[in-house]
């Protein structure tokens, strides 16, 4: 890696995108100390355990050991290569460089990476812009957005587009290009021909861009506006999109949500538009009729509430059911509400006003007292016996979540327990049991899942010795940088390894050095590729600064260090001797000298 990269470029990126901007676009963070601290993206966080540094300009998990730079956060964060997020960092910071290709030994370097797939989905949406603005082309569906309540100033800002009624309106416009039906297809904004050759995905549609939190457009969804039976469709999943972890509107909705506490979820993208156009800002929507735990685990990190605003209908209260079980799993506060009449929000904001909608968000139910009511409905309908004791099981489910959530207290608790007793003529003991059974078994059944919490293991217990003393030279260097001239007089980089990421450390701190330049840590972070390798260092740096015994120990490190290198050479001259009497003898010499390693003789 040495030599690759320009590091006074990488220095300037780092400096023009400050780690908490960046950070605080994908999760909330509040200022604890001199520090800020979140919740964790990297693990199943449930208490703040990020901690972000303002002057250090690094982060680090206290709790999943992930850590680094902006750099390392961005890569980690939207899964990119080191060349992937130099460029997209320098983007952001309108920053000029090279176009930088990603690297791969594999059929994977075939596939459409994300600075790409974020260029073409720019692409389709500003042609859809130009066709749904374009004065006679798009002017049915103008009157159609008119037509739903929404204003042409709030249209233009979210940027809707037209996809219009043609088989080659994007393929046609980008035949010209290299490879264009291929990347069309991989993008999801083409279909491919059996014959060769693609056609449009997207036809005759209005078009919603989806967002990240940080604004780039990852995908799309359309509705259509003619008569096909599938009223909605989204882009497919892409390395850019997977609709299980977005949500329409969360750009826009951040910065209301992190000021509010709650997060407000709808079914539908027009109903997140009118009810930022009426001024409720918090509200976003899930893509699709569920919302999944991810969505959940991203609310989580700007919210302290979310309430969920569903259809009246059978199946909203069936999808409010099932995302009341997501957000209980995930340690949330979850209420819901309806509005009345059937109506959906987009509607009932019409109809009442937005005063009215803040009060129904404001009166929304607590998720047990809605469940309460479900199982009198499902006991009052149930035919018989065995629909009875579903409802009565799904309820104890419900509040063994609640109770592992921390969302009951202890009055609450008797109180629900008291009222099952009388409803269901069963002892509070024994439906103590039957809630204490479900959590164990749910306990159980996550168990596989449990390397997601990444609990600290004693990196001694998982190396070999040459390893350790490796890890304990670069301690040492780190908690002592003046020692690195005794570590630079007896080992170079190539005694490092086999351990890629010790490697990788290992080139990035004698460049440095080599350099002249003083031990800073923003710079090391930017030295160094691999996430791993930048986990590393956040890990030993944090040795570093616990252990009192670092130049103690530098000495037998590398005197270990050398060992291994010495009897390295051996086993080569062993291979490579056969009857020649001349390495016979310098095998015979090098011997001799045993431990006195730093004569060794070669």
């Amino acid at each position: 890696m040495a030599g690759k990269w320009d590091y006074n470029l990488i220095s300037r990126i780092q400096q023009a995108n400050d780690i908490v901007d960046v950070i605080s676009e994908h999760l909330n963070l509040e200022k604890k100390g001199k520090e800020m601290v979140g919740l964790c993206p990297f693990h199943t966080d449930h208490k703040p355990s990020m901690f972000v540094s303002p002057v250090k300009q690094i982060f680090k998990c206290f709790a999943c050991g992930a850590g680094g730079d902006v750099l390392k956060f961005v890569q980690m964060r939207e899964n990119l290569t080191f060349p992937q997020t130099v460029q997209r960092l320098a983007k952001r910071a309108g920053i000029d460089i090279e176009p930088v290709q990603r690297r791969s030994n594999g059929p994977e370097g075939e596939q459409l990476d994300s600075l790409k797939l974020e260029k073409i989905n720019a692409w389709a949406l500003k042609n859809w812009i130009e066709n749904l603005w374009r004065p006679e082309t798009g002017a049915a569906v103008r009157k159609y957005i008119t037509n739903r309540g929404l204003s042409e100033e709030l249209a233009r800002k979210w940027q809707l587009g037209f996809a219009v009624d043609a088989w080659d309106d994007l393929t046609g416009k980008a035949a010209h290009k290299t490879d264009a039906a291929k990347y069309l297809t991989q993008a999801g904004l083409a279909v491919g021909r059996e014959q060769g050759g693609c056609y449009d995905k997207f036809r005759n549609r209005l078009m919603f861009p989806i967002m990240d939190v940080t604004g780039r457009v990852i995908g799309f969804g359309g509705r259509t506006l003619g008569d096909d039976p599938a009223k909605y469709m989204n882009s497919p999943a892409t390395v850019l999109f997977d609709k299980s972890q977005s949500l329409y509107g969360l750009s826009q909705a951040r910065e209301a949500i992190s000021l509010s506490g709650t997060a407000v979820v709808v079914e539908g993208y027009t109903d997140v538009m009118m009810a930022h156009q009426l001024g409720s800002e918090n509200v976003v929507a899930a893509l699709g009729k569920r919302l999944t735990s991810g969505h959940a685990r991203i609310l989580r990190r700007y919210a302290k509430r979310i309430v969920l605003i569903f259809d009246s209908d059978v199946a909203g209260k069936a999808a409010a059911d099932r995302a009341m079980e997501v957000c209980l799993e995930q340690k949330i506060d979850v209420r819901l509400a309806f509005a009345p009449n059937g109506k959906d929000p987009c509607d009932y904001l019409l109809e009442a006003g937005v005063e009215a909608f803040r009060n129904l968000i404001d009166a929304a139910e607590d998720v047990l007292e809605f469940k309460w009511g479900l199982l009198n409905e499902q006991l009052r309908a149930g035919q018989n016996l065995s629909d009875r004791t579903e409802a009565i099981r799904r309820f104890l489910q419900t509040a063994a979540l609640a109770l592992q959530a921390r969302q009951m207290d202890s009055v609450s608790r008797t109180v629900v327990l008291g009222r099952l007793s009388e409803l269901l003529g069963i002892s509070v003991s024994r439906i103590e049991q039957e809630i204490a059974a479900i959590l164990k078994q749910k306990r159980r059944r996550s168990r596989p899942d449990a390397a997601d919490e990444q609990v600290d293991i004693d990196p001694d217990e998982r190396v070999d010795l040459a390893s350790k003393a490796q890890r304990e030279i670069l301690e040492a260097v780190l908690g002592h940088p003046d020692c690195f001239g005794q570590v630079a007089a007896r080992v170079s980089v190539s005694d490092f390894g086999p351990d890629e990421q010790l490697r990788e450390l290992a080139e990035a701190i004698f460049g440095l050095f080599a350099g002249n330049a003083p031990l800073q840590l923003s710079q090391l972070y930017g030295r160094v590729e691999s996430s791993a390798a930048g986990n590393l260092l956040t890990e030993l740096q944090a040795a570093a600064e616990q252990k009192t015994n670092l130049l103690s120990q530098l000495d037998g490190a590398l005197a270990a260090l050398e060992n291994r290198t010495h009897s390295r050479r051996i086993q080569l001259l062993k291979q490579g001797m056969d009857k020649d009497n001349e390495l016979k003898q310098m095998l015979s010499q090098i011997a001799q000298k045993g431990p006195n390693l730093r004569n060794a003789g070669i």
